[in-house]
Order: structure tokens, then C-alpha cells, then sequence
């Protein structure tokens, strides 16, 4: 007698909204809890994950029939825009710490 393993997961889009919420809430939350702007500036790739997240899923729910793919482009993109803003953020602290 073979156990079957589970079956497959499926979350519904409440419930990818809750996520990125959460998400977005945490980076939110770390960023004001900061006091120096480098740590700060740190926190804000997270708040772009939540909202990545929030676009993958509407994607993946999207009722017409066009490529699934779009909402995943736009997170890799929300996540190479959030690279970029740290990597401004703390090339703009190096300064202020040299003065």
C-alpha cells in the first residue's frame, strides 16, 4: 500500500495580499524604527518585496487569458530599482560619514 504525499498548495489571493501587506507593514515598521539613514535606506528593498509579491499575485490570479509572466517582470524590476536605491543610499551615507 503506497501513502500518497500531500496534495498541491494553493493560496488565494486574499491571502497573497495578506503576505505582501505583512511584508510591506515589516519594512515599513523597520524603517521608522531606525534612527541612522543607512539602516534605514536598507529596510526599503523589503517594502519593494511586498510590493512585488502583491503584483506577482495579481498576475497570477488575472482573470484574461495573457501571459501570467507580466506581474514576475515587474517584481524583478521593483527588485533591481530597489538595489539601485540602496546602493545610492549608501554611497550617499559613505559621504556624510567622511565629513
Amino acid at each position: 500500500m503506497a501513502i500518497e504525499g500531500p496534495g498541491p498548495v494553493s493560496a488565494s489571493l486574499v491571502a497573497v495580499f495578506f503576505v505582501a501587506a505583512g511584508v510591506i507593514a515589516v519594512g515599513a515598521f523597520a524603517a521608522a524604527w531606525r534612527r541612522d539613514l543607512t539602516a534605514a535606506v536598507a529596510t526599503i528593498p523589503v517594502m519593494f518585496a511586498g510590493a512585488g509579491v502583491a503584483f506577482a499575485g495579481v498576475a497570477r490570479f488575472a482573470a484574461a487569458g495573457g501571459s501570467h509572466l507580466l506581474g514576475q517582470e515587474f517584481a524583478v524590476l521593483l527588485a533591481i530599482a530597489a538595489l539601485a536605491l540602496v546602493a545610492l543610499g549608501l554611497g550617499i551615507a559613505g559621504r556624510e560619514g567622511t565629513r
